[in-house]
C-alpha cells in the first residue's frame, strides 16, 4: 500500500448527506472530536476494530471521514484504504495522516458508498485484489437506502471470511430519549422508532436517515455476510446531543464508560450506536 491518493471515481450528484458533511468538514474535529462522549464512543470502537483485524491486515474504510480511525489503525501496525464520498473530509484526513508520518499505511480515495462497484477500476494499482477486512464508524450506513446493493458490492471487495464491523444509530437509544425529552423535544426523543426515511440536517443541508434494526440489516447483507456479533456502543456514555455539557464532567463519563464495557453485549439494542461484526461468507 502506498502513500498516494489515489484518484476519486467519476460519479453523478453527490448524496444529500455527502454534500452536507463535505460543508461541515473543516469545523467537524474542533466541532466533534473535542466532545468527551464522542471520543468515549470511538475508543469503545477502535478496541474491537483492533480486535478483529490482525497486524499488517488489508483494511477497506467506508466514510472515514477525517481519518482518526484510520490513524488509529495505522498506527498500530494495520494497512488502511480509507474512502469517503467528501473530498472536503479527505482533505481534513490526508493533513492529519502527513503529520502522523502514516503515508506508507494509509491511502485516501474519493468515492461514495453508492458507487463501491466503481471501487476496483479507480484504484490505484498497488491497491490489494481483495481486502482482509473492512469497517464503519459512527452511521454511515445509516444514510444508505439500498443496503442490499452496497453489500452485494463489498463482497466482491473481500477475500472468504473476512470480518466487517458497521457501527450504525442504535433503533433506540435510551440516552437520547432522555437527553431531547430534557431538553423538552419530545419528536427528537423518538425519531428512531419511525420507519422509512427521517429528516435530518447538517450545516444547514437536509439529507434523511433510517434506523433500521441490526436483524434487518443483517437481513440485507445476506447471502453474503453473515452477522457473527452485536455489541453498544453509548449505552451510559451519553449521545452527542449531551454536549457540550457532559464534557464538564470527566469522573462522570469515567464511570460510564466502564458501565458501557459491562453492557456492551446484553444492552446493546439500547445503546446510542450498535458495532454489528459480519463475516464474509
Amino acid at each position: 500500500m502506498t502513500a498516494r491518493t489515489s484518484r476519486p471515481a467519476d460519479s453523478d450528484v453527490l448524496p444529500p448527506a455527502v454534500v452536507a458533511f463535505d460543508a461541515v468538514a473543516p469545523q467537524f474535529d474542533q466541532r466533534y472530536g473535542q466532545w468527551a462522549s464522542v471520543r468515549a464512543q470511538r475508543r469503545a470502537v477502535q478496541k474491537e476494530l483492533l480486535r478483529a483485524f490482525p497486524p499488517d491486515a488489508a483494511l477497506l474504510e467506508l466514510g472515514g471521514g477525517t481519518g482518526d480511525d484510520a490513524i488509529h489503525l495505522a498506527s498500530r501496525g494495520r494497512r488502511v484504504l480509507l474512502t469517503d464520498g467528501s473530498r472536503s473530509m479527505l482533505a481534513c484526513a490526508q493533513a492529519k495522516i502527513r503529520d502522523a508520518r502514516l503515508e506508507h499505511r494509509i491511502t485516501t480515495h474519493a468515492i461514495t458508498l453508492e458507487r463501491l462497484r466503481d471501487l476496483p477500476r479507480t484504484m490505484i494499482p498497488s491497491m490489494p485484489v481483495r481486502f482482509d477486512g473492512a469497517y464503519s464508524n459512527f452511521a454511515a450506513f445509516n444514510c444508505i437506502t439500498d443496503l442490499a446493493g452496497v453489500a452485494s458490492d463489498l463482497a466482491d471487495l473481500l477475500r472468504p471470511g473476512a470480518p466487517v464491523l458497521l457501527v450504525i444509530f442504535g433503533p433506540v437509544s435510551v440516552g437520547e430519549v432522555l437527553v431531547q425529552l430534557w431538553k423538552g423535544d419530545a419528536r427528537a426523543a423518538f425519531r428512531r422508532l419511525s420507519s422509512g426515511d427521517i429528516p435530518a440536517r447538517v450545516a444547514g443541508r437536509e439529507f434523511t436517515v433510517r434506523y433500521p434494526s441490526p436483524r434487518q440489516v443483517a437481513d440485507r447483507f445476506a447471502p453474503w455476510f453473515r452477522l457473527v456479533r452485536t455489541r453498544g456502543v453509548g449505552i451510559f456514555v451519553p449521545p452527542s446531543a449531551a454536549e457540550p455539557s457532559i464534557s464538564r464532567f470527566p469522573r462522570l463519563l469515567a464511570i460510564l464508560e466502564a458501565l458501557d464495557r459491562g453492557a456492551s453485549a446484553p444492552l446493546a439494542l439500547l445503546a446510542d450506536h450498535v458495532l454489528l461484526q459480519f463475516e464474509r461468507v
